[in-house]
């Protein structure tokens, strides 16, 4: 090589040096971001502690040169905000620059119910600068409170007074075995029943479950006697409950009365008395004036079928109601093809609340005739029939002689109805000669009697019984024609006379 090309070479490598010289120096690579991670699932007891937390950790894979934020919110499973613990609507965790652990605290709401382990998520709605692991995370409330039973009791219990020693059985269950025991104290307490007339009381007596007994029983002596007289009712009284849980209420023991009532006989038929044991008369209508007590009835009149598609026309005339030697006389009447009748009733002047109700009365005859002694709830123009009840003590239909019915009338999504009827044996009929109608109504019932001879009855259980709790009138009427008897025909006369000798109403006193 000569000189100069040597030269050449030489400047050449140079030149190159300086220009690597002056290249710029490479730049450095970005860390990647991070990530964030945390437990699918966290379980905790649900404690007893004043405050209690759900701790969830959450970290990050590598710490960061840039801000990691984290946006989250729970949401309810069959734990519940607010009862079982305290809702997140928009939590936000964040870590700074070379932080990579946090942790988000959830208080719990304890409380003393043994009940299943409940749950509730938390869900990450939103992350920056991180990537995630997964979305949510299922936190678990581990249930580690004691099992507490709950004491259940009979709605109520009945049982019939009987005529030789009897007692009353009633069942106490606590609602699942526990390891404690758990006891309570009962008692007697009266109520239309009274101790030592119609029960042996009991006081503080102490009812034991040891532990793995679900079911415990009492019992109460019942006291006989011959008296008739409404189904009467003491209580059971609970207290000092140990170890479980109890809804304060008192248990009903009902008395069914079982005693008969014989009635005097008179020329024109049975007869029932003034008086009767343990019973007051409160008030009655003996009919022994010249006329009809206004202080007692009043009237409906007027014509229009009386939503039973009659005929007659009801009317305050003379004619057709009347006082007459100790009876009252109802007469429905025909003058040429129109027919007239009255309807009494004691609404707003004499209303009545349960009781021992006595109404002695003969009945007309005839195809068409339809004779009733009846009484419907005082809030009737509240209310409106069938929501005020009816109660039917005697109807009649003039082209069946023998036989009358007893009914409730009342309201249970519609109108509904029920009761029984009873037929004489013999030749006569309920026209030949006065008869007792009689109904036994209380707070849990209502019984049918025809000189006492009881043939049907409900108890408050059976319906919709609350029409009957609250007062009721009575209503005296001969109704003439109507979808239920029919309609006169050639062999119905006229006049057709009801006659009442007295309605009586007996009440315990206040003292019963």
């Amino acid at each position: 090589m000569n000189k100069r090309t040597k030269l050449i070479s030489l400047m050449l490598i140079f030149l190159m040096i300086g220009t690597l010289g002056s290249m710029p120096a490479c730049k450095k690579t970005e860390k990647d971001p991070p990530k964030l991670t945390f437990d699918a699932n966290l379980s905790l007891e649900e404690g007893t502690a004043i405050q209690q937390f759900a701790v969830l950790k959450v970290t990050l894979s590598s710490d960061f040169d840039q801000t990691v934020t984290m946006l989250y919110q729970t949401t309810d499973g069959t734990a519940k905000a607010g009862e079982d613990y305290v809702a997140v609507a928009e939590g936000q965790l964040v870590f700074q620059s070379g932080e990579t652990t946090k942790e988000i605290s959830i208080p719990i709401i304890q409380d003393a119910l043994h009940e299943a382990d409940e749950d509730f998520s938390l869900i990450v709605t939103k992350v920056t600068n991180a990537s995630l692991g997964q979305s949510q995370c299922k936190i678990t409330l581990v249930n580690d409170d004691a099992f507490v039973p709950e004491i259940i009791l009979p709605e109520r219990v009945r049982v019939s007074e009987g005529q030789a020693t009897t007692t009353v059985k009633a069942s106490l269950r606590i609602s699942g075995v526990t390891t404690n025991t758990v006891s309570l104290k009962w008692s007697t307490v009266d109520g239309t029943a009274i101790a030592g007339e119609d029960y042996v009381a009991v006081a503080d007596q102490v009812l034991t479950f040891e532990p793995g007994e679900i079911q415990k029983q009492f019992t109460v002596e019942i006291m006989q006697d011959d008296v008739m007289e409404l189904d009467d009712a003491f209580y059971i009284h609970i207290s000092d409950v140990q170890n479980a849980t109890f809804v304060p209420s008192e248990i009903p023991i009902i008395i069914n009365n079982d005693d008969g009532y014989t009635l005097g006989q008179l020329d024109d038929g049975p007869v029932s008395p003034e008086s009767y044991p343990r019973f007051d008369l409160i008030w009655s209508d003996e009919f022994d004036g010249t006329a009809i007590n206004t202080q007692n009835w009043g009237y409906n009149t007027g014509a229009g079928g009386w939503g039973n598609s009659e005929l007659q026309t009801y009317t305050s005339s003379a004619v057709n109601s009347f006082v007459q030697d100790g009876k009252l006389n109802i007469v429905a009447t025909k003058l040429y093809n129109a027919y007239y009748s009255a309807r009494l009733l004691s609404q707003n002047k004499k209303t009545f609340t349960y009781g021992r109700i006595d109404i002695r009365a003969k009945m007309p005859i005839g195809k068409g005739i339809w004779p009733a002694l009846w009484m419907l709830g005082n809030n009737i123009s509240q209310v409106s029939w069938p929501r005020c009840g009816e109660i039917d003590i005697m109807e009649f239909l003039g082209h069946v002689p023998k036989e009358v019915h007893g009914t409730v009338h009342y309201y249970n999504g519609g109108h509904r109805y029920t009761g029984g009827h009873y037929n004489l044996t013999g030749a006569e009929g309920f026209n030949d000669k006065f008869h007792v109608f009689t109904i036994m109504w209380d707070e849990f019932g209502i019984k049918w009697y025809v000189d006492y001879q009881k043939y049907y009855e409900i108890e408050d259980t059976d319906i919709q019984f609350e029409a009957f709790k609250l007062p009721q009138f009575f209503i005296m009427n001969v109704a003439v024609g109507g979808v239920w008897p029919g309609y006169p025909d050639e062999t119905t006369t006229f006049p057709q006379t009801m006659q009442v000798d007295y309605v009586r109403v007996f009440q315990y006193p206040a003292s019963k």
